[in-house]
């Protein structure tokens, strides 16, 4: 193993961020009328699906990913970036703001891997300064329209370790060499394959197997 990683991915959402961007996108778009009044009630019920790691992803996804369809690139980029400035510019962690920056000044490769799809993620990568993007990419027709689908893989649970092992291979590393952020329970399968495992404010069940595993474990606040 190398003293220190080649590579360093972060998880997004409490983790980096005192947020879940998936639920804040739907009570921003119950704020202001650009989706269903119940948005907010059925978030609720997929976050606590996917703590509990029974969370039906497609179900999700058609869900998450209503307010896309039939709609621009040019528009949903601005409504992400109302998102932002809204429900998520104030809960960036500053312990984290100070680690990724001095990894960037330090010329690492840093990469925000997150099941949150780009267009939300992307103002959060902006904040800090990150260029790599390990998130959902969403299917376009007509040069750039949404179809309310993704294209292409879904980062979560095993999904993000095919995801990290494709960027690693990019930069020639393996996830033996590569460090990993994140919060959730369903982010054991890459904790337990990187060669730097970190947990940030981990659930109770993370929690428990980073205590097992010798998992150090981060406590950040705002």
């Amino acid at each position: 193993m190398t003293k220190e990683p080649k590579i360093y991915l972060f998880d997004m959402d409490h983790t980096l961020i005192d947020n879940d961007c998936d639920v804040s996108w739907k009570e921003f778009v119950v704020r202001h009328n650009l989706g269903p009044a119940d948005s907010m009630e059925k978030a609720d019920y997929y976050y606590r699906e996917y703590c509990a790691g029974t969370l039906d992803f497609n179900d999700f996804i058609r869900f998450q990913l209503a307010e896309f369809k039939d709609n621009n690139e040019v528009e949903m980029a601005s409504l992400a970036d109302w998102h932002f400035n809204e429900f998520v510019k104030d809960k960036i962690y500053p312990d984290a703001m100070k680690l990724v920056r001095s990894l960037l000044a330090a010329n690492k490769i840093v990469a925000i891997l997150s099941s949150t799809n780009r267009v939300v993620a992307a103002p959060v990568a902006r904040a800090f300064g990150i260029r790599y993007m390990l998130t959902p990419d969403l299917e376009m027709v007509r040069g750039n329209w949404y179809t309310g689908y993704l294209r292409g893989g879904y980062p979560v649970g095993l999904g993000k370790v095919g995801a990290a092992k494709h960027f690693c291979s990019i930069f020639k590393a393996s996830l033996a060499e590569s460090a990993y952020y994140g919060d959730a329970v369903l982010d054991q399968y890459l904790l337990s394959e990187v060669g730097f495992p970190s947990v940030v404010n981990p659930h109770p069940e993370l929690a428990a197997l980073a205590k097992k595993n010798h998992w150090p474990e981060l406590t950040w606040t705002r």
